[in-house]
């Protein structure tokens, strides 16, 4: 009996390599991004070291001192300089109260504009689109009037009292939900939900990236605001520590180092805002995207 020889199966084609273009491309591109992040890196790193270190050691150092001179003396300057510790409190309530209330009021506008069917959504949405257009300088007099008429000035109330709403988070807020499937909000209608136990219980933890999103942008926009605290406060203990920051810089008898001391201090809570919440972050960007 013969056998038959059985022909060897042929080897799996191999992948191809990479053309030499796409790598060289690729290397660019991380080039490119490595210098726009030492770029951008560049004045963190300067506020640190300078904050840390003397004048006489940070302009005969430069960028990289000697870590044995590092000092403290430089934050116990600033802190007697302004009263920094109650700047301090007043930001943190700021944020608190503000971001809560944009957090609050574009969760409810967001589900009114996306649920509920009701004759002239479309135009309120247009309407709200609008008010992302409209700077913030040229309705200050209106609110400045407004809030001195409530006997609101030199508190934190009137600091917030103008952006207790804002465009944004009500637009993003309405984006995220138009996303939801409506048979949820119908079968929690059905189950005999309210709308504000439906919005809290079930839209909104659906849109947790989201949420945080709009979080993390009504936080830094309320701990970064400037111009109108300045206007609003008289007192300096009334006043956020941006603008006590600005007074530390402008007084003649602070150093740059006290200054430098000043401007980390405000950027620290920033930074690990955006580090503790990036994870969030990339997934609302991604939810985003693929939506």
């Amino acid at each position: 009996m013969k056998t038959q020889r059985v022909a060897p199966l042929s080897a799996s084609p191999q992948p191809r390599r990479p053309a030499r273009g796409l790598t060289v491309a690729g290397s660019a591109r991380f080039v490119v991004v490595l210098i726009l992040a030492a770029v951008m890196f560049l004045p963190v790193y300067v506020s640190f070291v300078g904050a840390f270190t003397t004048n006489g050691s940070f302009a005969r150092d430069g960028l990289f001192p000697n870590p044995f001179d590092a000092t403290l003396e430089n934050f116990k300057a600033a802190a007697t300089t302004i009263p920094l510790a109650q700047q301090y409190l007043v930001s943190v309530g700021v944020v608190t109260l503000q971001t809560t209330a944009q957090l609050v009021t574009g969760a409810l506008a967001a589900y009114a504009l996306v649920f509920p069917q009701w004759r002239g959504r479309n135009i309120a949405f247009a309407l709200v689109i609008i008010t992302l257009a409209v700077p913030g300088e040229s309705i200050v007099i209106p609110n400045y009037e407004l809030v001195s008429s409530l006997g609101f000035r030199n508190t934190i109330l009137g600091v917030v009292l103008p952006y207790l709403a804002a465009g944004y988070p009500i637009f993003l807020l309405r984006q995220a939900f138009a996303a939801v499937p409506r048979e949820t909000w119908e079968a929690a209608k059905l189950d005999g939900a309210g709308d504000l136990r439906t919005l809290f219980a079930i839209i909104l933890p659906s849109c947790r990236p989201q949420v945080t999103n709009a979080t993390i942008w009504s936080a830094l926009a309320a701990w970064n605001g400037f111009f109108w605290p300045l206007l609003i406060t008289d007192s300096a203990r009334a006043r956020t520590i941006q603008v006590g920051i600005s007074q530390l810089a402008a007084s003649e008898s602070t150093s740059p180092a006290v200054v430098f001391a000043g401007a980390v201090l405000v950027v620290i809570p920033t930074m690990l805002l955006v580090v503790f919440a990036q994870r969030f972050l990339v997934n609302g960007l991604a939810r985003g995207v693929l939506r």
